[in-house]
């Protein structure tokens, strides 16, 4: 199965390399309005349970029981989303700033060979190591 999965590993790698993809062509996104995108964005947030699992497990062990535990559990928190929403905004602002630099007309033909080596690498250094297991 190890010689397999390199040898696929290797020919999707090969498969890149030979690729052809000429300039990246710029697709419309549909508009939608950021009231339903931050609605969105909020019940799945809100429902998805890592979230919560995450806090319940994370913050406790970093708050003093002998001062009022409701203040602590609600800084801790906000300083969370606090660092998770800069941290958003600064993702957004580079992949925004990058936009006219991946749809270049060369950048997916970089990629590929990018990508197409990690692949044949992958596979080469599977096929190469030691025993599994």
């Amino acid at each position: 199965m190890k010689y397999i999965g390199a040898a696929y590993l290797i020919y999707i790698g090969i498969k890149m390399w030979r690729s052809n993809s000429g300039p990246s062509t710029q697709v419309e996104m549909p508009q939608v309005p950021a009231f339903q995108i931050f609605r969105d964005t909020l019940l799945v947030t809100t429902f998805n349970p890592k979230g919560m699992l995450f806090f319940v497990a994370f913050l406790p062990q970093f708050v003093d029981q002998t001062q009022p535990v409701l203040i602590q559990f609600f800084i801790l928190g906000l300083t969370f989303v606090t660092l998770g929403g800069v941290n958003t905004v600064f993702w957004v602002t580079m992949a925004g700033g990058l936009r006219k630099v991946v749809n270049g007309p060369n950048t997916l033909k970089r990629l590929n060979k990018v990508g197409g080596t990690g692949l044949l690498g992958a596979g080469i250094f599977t096929a190469l190591s030691g025993r599994v297991g």
